[in-house]
């Protein structure tokens, strides 16, 4: 009996509260509706996504987080006049746009995103934020959340106290930036509240382009994750890369030079040269096998990179040939396999002056592999049979 009595009072209590919850609070008029914000295609686009259903980021420590898209959703919210009033009458009111998205991987890890509009009753009615979060579950670290003010293509710092603990701060827009091997265009550096009070590992940056949606992320201990490429297709009779220098769009070659690294890149897309649709390799137009030399206005013109003829040699003069300057020779010696069946070229170079006639003792030796590209160059002194010189590929990205 006991049982029954206790399971009717929680019957009885759950439908007042639902009658409580649903019912108009009292039978006063309505509130009447003063306007809404919605955003326009413009504004929308300060957040490109979808630009993928995946993105993946790799770390300059050698790991990977891979997201993947949740989805992009809008609503409308209300904003009352007297959203506390204990009459129960909340008044005249706003309808404003939210619009949502975001990423999680397997491990959820996440990235989120929220354009919303200010409450119009606060001040300033249609001021529009956008809010961004970043959480690595692998890092051991405090995430990432911070709010800014935008318009149309542009971010804005909101900093809403002296202390900064909300808000985010727009350190500064780069019209290129190189993050890891990678170089993006248009990106904000986007700072949020500081954490150190609270955790000695936070992400401390995250890199923004308004095109290409987050480019990457760093720790306050120096870590950054960049954002890998998508495939780009080639657009109808682009110059397709040959296999011994595969130069496709968004790619990258890390060498080891002695104690530090350099990094050789091409361009983020094709691009129109004189009529052609090409390749761009560490900023010089590039055909198939051949790149194209300039001297300030002084064009050369196309000069081979390699070949795949053995003994084909060529020449490129190193400034304009008005000026009578040195020359660099050539020389395809072996096209063969590696000690790991890889197909592979050979070849050499000097410089020389024709007149007078004066020889570099210095002789550059470079090995192109097959679907990789330059994997090895060192620089010989032929008069003491010394390396003066090598830099050896360690690592490498062909977007293809």
């Amino acid at each position: 009996m006991e049982r029954r009595s206790l399971i009717v009072i929680l019957s009885l209590g759950l439908c007042f509260s639902l009658l409580v919850s649903c019912k108009k609070k009292d039978s006063s008029a309505s509130g009447s509706s003063l306007g809404s914000f919605s955003f326009t295609t413009a504004e929308l686009a300060i957040l490109p996504y979808p630009t993928n259903d995946t993105l993946i980021f790799n770390s300059t420590e050698g790991d990977s987080i891979v997201f993947k898209y949740s989805g992009r959703n809008s609503m409308m919210k209300s904003f009352y006049e007297h959203p506390l009033n204990p009459s129960g009458y909340q008044g005249n009111f706003y309808t404003c746009e939210v619009n949502s998205s975001g990423f999680v991987s397997a491990n959820s890890d996440y990235i989120y995103f929220n354009l919303h509009y200010s409450d119009p009753f606060l001040g300033y009615p249609g001021t529009k934020y956008f809010n961004i979060g970043l959480t690595t579950s692998s890092s051991g670290s405090c995430g990432f959340s911070a709010e800014f003010r935008f318009e149309a293509d542009t971010l804005i710092s909101y900093v809403p106290d002296s202390g900064f603990k909300a808000g985010g701060y727009v350190k500064a827009l780069y019209k290129t930036l190189a993050i890891g091997p990678r170089v993006f265009e248009n990106v904000y550096e986007l700072v949020g509240p500081s954490l150190t009070a609270y955790c000695p590992v936070f992400f401390s940056r995250v890199y923004y382009s308004i095109s290409g949606g987050v480019v990457g992320f760093a720790l306050n201990t120096g870590k950054t994750w960049f954002l890998m490429p998508g495939k780009i297709p080639p657009p109808e009779n682009a110059a397709t890369p040959r296999p011994y220098f595969p130069v496709y769009p968004a790619s990258y070659w890390i060498y080891q030079t002695g104690t530090s690294t350099s990094v050789s890149r091409t361009g983020n897309n094709y691009v129109s040269f004189k009529g052609m649709t090409l390749t761009t390799f560490d900023g010089q137009a590039v055909n198939q096998y051949a790149r194209f030399v300039t001297y300030g206005a002084v064009e050369i013109g196309w000069i081979p990179v390699l070949s795949e003829t053995p003994g084909a040699t060529w020449e490129m003069p190193l400034g304009s040939p008005a000026t009578d300057p040195y020359t660099q020779v050539w020389q395809v010696m072996q096209k063969t396999v590696d000690s790991n069946r890889d197909s592979i070229i050979i070849q050499r170079y000097y410089t020389y002056h024709k007149v007078p006639l004066v020889t570099n003792s210095l002789y550059v030796w470079q090995t192109f592999k097959k679907n990789v590209g330059l994997v090895f160059e060192c620089w010989v002194d032929t008069a003491t049979n010394d390396t003066v010189y090598r830099k050896k590929l360690i690592d490498y990205h062909i977007n293809h």
